[in-house]
């Protein structure tokens, strides 16, 4: 809509110009007679036309001419008559567009007069009005609607539509009437808007007809209309229900009607709606029948009720089946059915399903695990909706809206830190519901065996002594699990150590007992070293190993491990423990004596625990400390020790609170933090037990009590009126653990002041007086309270001003009781209304008061006339004014009770109306015209009353004002209008022309000032017309300027005319010649010249027009080999050149000037080369193609290559352009491309980059190359978590068993997983797996080193790698010829996978347990275990336990494959299916001479088998070394060697 606005008003003068071309014969012509006067018919035109009508001839100097009405006035209101004084033609033209419907009354014809003012003469005019069709048929009405008897006999008229085109002539104003489909087949319209009914109606068929009618004129403009036609029936049918079936809603616990019936209210009613008999309501059923007595329904209305409140948790739905039967004939009835809902309210809280959840998961499960689900169910309907959150809300589940706990960090479920999570969840209703519910949750965590078992020291030491035992307990091992459950069931073995059977583990508790005696030796300490095991119960085991050393010793003398000691006790503790005290001995073998040899009344010690203790109470304030001697001694040998006893004190007194008086009194204005009274108590203890803190109860915090002074403050303001006594409780407490106190209560009694005003039932009393009622009479009561107690409670009452005042009190007022009386006559003509304020005083002192108004109005008796504001009023008007329009407001004023409101007006006027209210208007027909009549003059009577009423008169003079209704005429201009290019400012303008024009209104109207178009910055026009430039003007830049001229007049609004004036430009020298190039040059082969060759030409151009924009070309210097065409510029050659012998630039100086004056010029060179050999006109790069490659991640500004373009000339240069990508790259001058960021392989390899070369050359060169530029991905080097891993391993480690992980990362973009882990020089002792850098045991025997370094690199898949160093601790262990070696004739690595198979087939053959140490190929322990070549010999060393963990001797062992062969070929039958044989080696690998060869043909290939306990099984290679050292050893009675805990897996 905008855009068409602004085109409209954009081109709306184009428009009317346009128009106008197409109407000129439009403007008829014609001659004036001011003599005797003229008749003239002036032609035909189109309404809507805006121009001039009539070009009148035959003006004389001296006539005076105006337009007038002629015939009937308006045809005036759209003309204007254009004339100056002297000229002798005048134009009428139109002031706005004509329209033929606002002259319907003259037939469509324009009847004007352009009368002589000189003569008198009148030239009557007509124009005749073409009418055209603008106007559509429009309806009476946009509905139309008839009720008819279904017995309307066919043929009759319905009703009657009718339309009415505004349009004067038959042609555009005749109408058409159609029905619009869907057209109804038993009704037509005819042309005259009857709508006829063509059937028979029936109404049990149709009860209405609704259509649309349509009128159309014969131009296509249309108006449409509604037709509603509504059909009666006669009293032949049942009463019917609206609806049959209704829904209606109501709220539970609510009892009344439905809150909602839909489709509507329940109505019933007959079915013949002309008789429509009254129909009666009832209530037949209710579904379920129980709710019967819920429900009412009125009789008369069908309005259903609930009496009794439902419940919708109890039923949702009740369906009720109602009737209406007609009231005069109970057997014509209707049946319907209503539903109701019992809309919910909510009235129940959420309800989880359960009050506790508690739930058991994993620890460390992962993030997003499911964990429970939350049922919240809500009674109301819908059921729950609203939010479910923790409190608190930092445990580590998150929960979705559909109640599911997920696990939201993973990392925080760690059993060990944190077993269990308790934490509220709440069921939050959404709002507006404030309802909400809460659960508790414990989410316990079930452990996960992520814990190895740890001893509770790294060694344990055990003594046996002379007096040994069997079964006697040596020393008890113990390790902790952080897990739980059967993760944390420890179990105790020993793994060896115990060759000689010496030792029992009891595998729940640890208990290491002795089996068997020692063979002890006086004097000697035999030392055993046993290798334990703790291993926990997880699924997948894990284990720990320990070291136990026990020593066998002989005899000893007691003594204690140290000689002071220290311990604690409260006081008055009988038999408290203080301390345990240590000592060693042989005991019981040789018997020792523990005593208390100082403070034995006081103390004692137990032998057995050897734990010191109290023998009666002590007491602290008497003793605070005791030292304590003890002694003990075999009898032969003794020792001291010494033991200081610390007593603690203990709190056993109360605070005693010290006497104060029950009850203190404190005014209500007591200062805030002030004291009111104090408690004081003390107690006999000391320190903490002895400090007193004071608390307060009670005082519904209006105190406070410091707690260390017992003070008792004000802690907030007091009021009486509020509350006038507090009970205090007061408690003091001592610092004591536990606690001890003392209360006491404190009463305070609240004293009033006077602190409340009286205040009035009534801020305002209002009452009304006859103004003839007697002196004394009772006006009003007033009354007022005060809250105060005492005298301050008293009120006195008191009339403190009277508004209007008088000299005496026109009122009394009785100070106590608060009546107010007349004391004095009422004149209704003083005062109308009293204004009264009183104030209530109490009796405090100082006293407060409270104020109250009382207004009195005086009733009235009607005495006075009405009275006008004023005598005469003068009124202004201007003659535009439109009909209707309010002029002044009469203002009346009447001092009687009903002041003017029965009064009325009269005034006598055509022109101007008057209201009831007085106000005179313009009437709406009436117009104004300030030519005609410039003032009026009416006389307006104002009556009080419409009978016998008093009255009173006022003059109203309207003057008529004049407005500006005449636009300024711009006199025509000569042609042309020049002005001279050049420069002119503000202050030094250039005159162009002058302007005049006219104005036929007066005054400022008619007063006319000049101005240019807002949007010219080149040209101003002064007030006085003159038309002046202002602004630099270059005719090379613009040589017309059309300059829009306004000429407004100074009325308000103003009006304007414009005209458009033309100004050229005049030309000036100030542009010198330009040439096209500030360099021409030129190549010629010497031998191709010629003389008379046009070698090139030289062009300029002047901006300027005529004679300064010729020119003129010369060269600054004669040259005797070219010459140049002073007109054209063409340079041709002047000599054969036979005197030049060698390349030759000749340099000119060519020189263009203009005619203009002053002449001005420009300059150029000329370069022209003489050549001997031949020349290339052209550049060429020097490839085609350029290939450059740049690294990723290089910096800004790296240099990728350089391109190269040749032109063949040293006098021609080249520059280079890049012309793809260049965002990317760049190309200097030079050739040089450099990438203008950095670049990522990943991003983009290839870029193909489009380079062009320019020459020099007039007109240039040019050339295109193509440099391809890949990005090189660089390969970064593998990283190592760390430049050095460590780890400790036993010399008994067994087979793969993984030391340590090493791990590195690639720098290179996803590429860590591909990296490949290996040594760098292989080695027999480990290695390392390829993928994971997992490095694992493969034969630790032979190493003899206590520290072993190996070196490791990460290779990534470019071949790049980095290194890193393990160090790798031996711990030795010494066992004796308890391994065994067999060998088999399979490869290596088939029995490397079946050695849980083979160690289980050995159990079943041998009864024992068998531990596989090592696997190696033929050639014994120097050859590679993890070989994977295929032999015919592999050697197995193993070793043997029985029941009782006891390692057997080598030697029983092999007696037992002898004795048991048969059973082992049975069980290894089940292992391989190729005959295998079976050796009994030595310790070296050789043949010990097991003649018999078992044969076991291999049935099938059996998986791996994993132990069905869980267990992990654990395998142990020992690498037996049998050399002198060791064999010195295995003399020796005892040995002791530590062990470390091996890597945990």
């Amino acid at each position: 809509m905008n855009f068409r606005k602004r085109f409209w008003e954009t081109n709306s003068l184009w428009f009317y110009f346009i128009l106008a071309s197409l109407h000129v014969h439009s403007a008829g012509y014609s001659k004036l007679d001011c003599e005797t006067g003229t008749n003239a018919y002036v032609g035909r035109v189109q309404e809507g036309y805006e121009g001039d009508l009539e070009i009148i001839d035959n003006v004389r100097p001296n006539d005076r001419l105006v337009l007038e009405l002629y015939f009937l006035p308006v045809g005036v209101t759209f003309l204007e008559l254009v004339h100056s004084i002297g000229d002798s033609s005048a134009t009428v033209r139109t002031t706005k567009a004509l329209d033929a419907e606002q002259l319907k009354q003259s037939g469509g014809n324009l009847y004007y007069s352009v009368t002589c003012l000189n003569t008198g003469k009148e030239n009557t005019r007509l124009k005749e009005i073409e009418d055209i069709n603008d106007n559509p048929p429009i309806f009476e009405s946009k509905a139309y609607s008839a009720t008819v008897s279904e017995k309307l006999a066919v043929g009759s008229n319905v009703l009657r539509v009718k339309a009415e085109d505004i349009d004067i002539s038959p042609g555009n104003n005749r109408i058409t009437y159609s029905i619009l489909p869907p057209a109804p087949e038993d009704l037509e319209v005819r042309s005259d808007g009857n709508i006829r009914l063509l059937n028979p109606l029936n109404y049990n068929n149709f009860q209405q007809y609704i259509f649309t009618v349509e009128a159309q004129d014969p131009g296509g403009l249309s108006d449409t209309t509604t037709v509603t036609i509504s059909i009666e029936d006669y009293d032949n049918l049942n009463p019917y229900f609206d609806h049959i079936l209704y829904k209606a809603t109501i709220e539970e616990n609510e009892i009344g009607h439905f809150s909602d019936v839909t489709p509507e209210a329940i109505k019933a009613q007959d079915g013949d709606t002309g008789i429509n008999e009254p129909v009666v309501y009832s209530l037949t059923t209710v579904i379920p029948s129980e709710y019967q007595s819920n429900f009412d329904i009125n009789p008369n209305s069908g309005v259903i009720s609930v009496t009794t409140a439902l419940d919708r948790e109890e039923i949702d739905q009740i369906t009720l089946y109602i009737q209406a039967a007609q009231q005069d004939d109970p057997s014509k009835i209707a049946n319907a059915v209503v539903f109701v809902i019992i809309e919910d309210v909510d009235d129940n809280s959420p309800k989880f399903d359960q009050d506790e959840y508690i739930i058991s998961i994993p620890e460390n499960s992962a993030k997003d695990q499911f964990v429970l689900q939350i049922i919240v169910t809500d009674l109301d309907l819908g059921g729950f909706v609203g939010t479910l959150r923790f409190i608190p809300d930092s445990v580590p589940f998150s929960i979705n809206p559909d109640g599911r706990i997920l696990v939201k960090r993973s990392e925080d479920l760690d059993r060990d830190t944190t077993p269990s999570f308790s934490f509220q969840v709440e069921a939050q209703e959404n709002p507006p519901s404030i309802n909400k519910e809460t659960a508790e949750v414990t989410i316990i965590l079930l452990d996960e065996n992520d814990n190895s078992p740890q001893f509770t020291d790294s060694e344990y030491e055990g003594k046996v002594y002379t007096d040994q035992t069997v079964g006697m307990e040596v020393v008890k091992v113990e390790a902790t699990d952080l897990d739980e459950g059967p993760n944390a069931e420890i179990s105790y073995f020993i793994e060896f150590g115990n060759e000689k059977g010496f030792f029992g583990l009891n595998e729940k508790d640890g208990a290491i007992t002795l089996v068997q005696l020692i063979p002890l030796v006086e004097n000697e300490i035999l030392e055993f070293a046993l290798y334990i095991t703790a291993r926990d119960g997880g699924a997948i085991s894990r284990s720990t190993p320990a070291m136990v050393h026990i020593m066998a010793l002989g005899e000893s003398n007691p003594q204690f491990p140290q000689k002071t000691y220290q311990g604690q006790v409260e006081e008055n503790q009988e038999d408290a423990q203080i301390v345990k005290v240590d000592f060693l001995s042989i005991d019981p073998f040789v018997p020792v004596n523990l005593t208390v040899e100082t403070e034995g009344d006081k103390f004692a010690i137990n032998k057995d625990t050897r734990v010191l203790y109290t023998k009666d109470k002590l007491d602290y304030e008497e003793e605070s400390s005791y030292t304590v001697l003890l002694s003990i001694s075999d009898g032969t040998n003794r020792d001291e020790a010494s033991i200081l006893v610390e007593l603690l004190d203990i709190n056993d007194n109360s605070p005693e609170i010290e006497d104060h008086p029950p009850t203190v009194s404190v005014s209500e204005n007591h200062i805030v933090g002030e004291d009111v009274a104090s408690v004081k108590a003390t107690d006999a203890d000391a320190g903490f037990n002895a400090e007193v803190q004071y608390t307060l109860l009670g005082g519904a915090g209006r105190f406070n009590i410091d707690q260390e002074t017992g003070v008792i403050t004000l802690a907030a303001t007091l009021d009486r009126e509020t509350q006038d006594e507090y009970h205090l409780v007061i408690t003091a407490q001592d610092q004591g653990r536990p606690s001890l106190s003392t209360t006491t209560d404190l009463g305070i009694t609240v004293t009033d002041i006077n602190d409340n005003s009286p205040i009035f039932s009534k801020q305002q009393y209002e009452t009304t007086v006859f103004e003839d009622a007697e002196v004394g009479a009772d006006v009003v009561v007033i009354m007022a309270t005060d809250k105060d107690d005492g005298l301050n409670a008293v009120v006195s009452y008191h009339i403190v001003n009277q508004q209007p005042p008088s000299d005496t009190p026109v009122f009394n007022i009785d100070s106590d009781s608060g009546s107010i009386t007349l004391a004095e006559k009422l004149d209704y003509g003083k005062a109308k209304r009293y204004t009264l304020d009183v104030e209530g005083r109490d009796g405090g002192s100082p006293s407060l008061t409270g104020s109250a108004v009382v207004i009195v109005w005086v009733e009235d008796v009607n005495n006075k006339p009405p009275v006008f504001s004023k005598d005469q009023y003068d009124v202004s008007a201007y003659e535009n004014l439109v009909g209707g329009t309010a002029l002044v407001s009469l203002e009346v004023t009447d001092e009687d009770k009903d002041r003017f409101s029965k009064g009325h007006f009269i005034m006598d006027s055509d022109t101007f109306v008057i209201n009831s209210q007085g106000v005179i208007s313009l009437g709406r027909d009436a117009t104004l015209d300030r030519e005609t009549n410039d003032h009026y003059t009416l006389e307006v009577i104002a009556v009080d009353q419409p009978v016998d009423g008093l009255s009173s008169t006022a003059q109203v003079i309207i003057t008529v004002l004049d407005i500006n209704d005449n636009n300024p005429q711009i006199l025509p201009l000569p042609e042309p209008i020049e002005i001279q290019e050049g420069k002119y400012t503000q202050t030094s303008p250039g005159e162009v022309c002058k302007i005049s024009a006219t104005d036929a209104d007066i005054g400022d109207n008619g007063l006319v000032t000049f101005s240019t178009s807002s949007l010219s910055n080149f040209f101003s026009c002064s007030d006085d017309g003159t038309l002046q430039a202002i602004s630099e003007l270059d005719r090379e830049m613009q040589d017309v300027y059309d300059v829009v001229i306004t000429a407004v007049d100074h009325g308000i609004p103003q009006l304007n005319n414009m005209t458009t004036v033309r100004v050229s430009i005049t030309d000036v020298n100030d542009n010198a010649p330009v040439f096209s190039s500030e360099t021409y040059s030129r190549s010629i082969l010497i031998r191709d010249a010629k003389v008379g060759e046009l070698l090139l030409t030289v062009s300029a151009t002047d901006r300027d027009a005529g004679d300064n924009a010729l020119i003129t070309y010369s060269f600054s210097e004669v040259s005797s080999m070219v010459a140049l065409d002073v007109e054209t510029g063409d340079i041709t050659l002047t000599s054969d050149l036979s005197e030049v012998t060698e390349d030759t630039l000749l340099t000119l100086s060519v020189i263009a000037t203009d005619h203009g004056t002053p002449a001005l010029s420009d300059e150029a060179e000329v370069l022209i080369n003489f050549k001997i050999a031949s020349l290339t006109e052209s550049v060429s790069f020097e490839s085609s193609s350029y290939n450059f490659a740049i690294k990723e991640n290089e910096p800004e500004e790296t240099i990728v290559g350089t391109v190269k373009a040749l032109t063949g000339s040293p006098l021609v240069t080249v520059n280079y352009n890049m012309k793809s990508h260049e965002d990317v790259f760049s190309v200097d001058a030079e050739g040089t491309i450099k990438a203008l960021k950095s670049l990522d392989k990943e991003d983009v390899e290839w870029y193909i980059l489009t380079v062009e070369a320019i020459d020099s050359r007039t007109p240039p060169n040019t050339a295109e190359t193509t440099v391809s530029v890949q990005v090189e991905n660089v390969n970064e080097a593998p990283v190592f978590d760390a430049e050095k891993y460590t780890a400790n391993i036993f010399s008994i480690a067994p087979y793969k068993f993984p030391i340590v992980k090493v791990q590195a990362s690639d720098p290179d973009v996803d590429e860590s997983s591909e990296l490949q882990y290996s040594l760098v020089k292989p080695t027999s002792v480990l290695d390392v797996e390829a993928s994971s850098g997992q490095l694992y045991v493969l034969d630790v025997f032979s190493v003899v080193d206590p520290l072993v370094t190996y070196e490791v690199k990460a290779t990534d898949k470019h071949g790049l790698f980095t290194m890193t160093t393990v160090e790798v601790h031996m711990k030795e262990s010494r066992y004796g010829n308890s391994v065994t070696v067999i060998s088999l004739n399979q490869p290596v690595y088939i029995v490397e996978k079946m050695i849980p198979e083979i160690e289980e087939s050995m159990k079943t053959a041998f009864g024992w347990t068998v531990k596989i140490l090592s696997v190696t190929a033929d050639g014994g322990n120097k050859i590679r275990i993890n070989s994977r070549k295929s032999t015919d010999k592999t050697y197995i060393s193993f070793i043997a336990m029985d029941s009782s963990g006891s390692i057997i001797e080598a030697d029983e062992v092999k007696e037992k494959i002898y004795t048991e062969h048969k059973v082992l070929a049975s069980e290894l039958e089940k292992i391989f299916g190729t005959e295998v044989k079976i050796q009994v080696e030595d310790s070296s690998g050789n043949f010990e001479g097991f003649s018999k060869e078992v044969v076991i043909t291999l049935a099938v290939l059996l998986s791996l088998t994993i132990l069905a306990a869980g267990v992990q099984l654990t395998l142990y290679i020992i690498k037996n070394k049998f050399d002198d050292k060791q064999k010195k050893m295995e003399g020796e009675k005892s040995y002791k060697f530590s062990i470390e805990h091996p890597v945990n897996f």
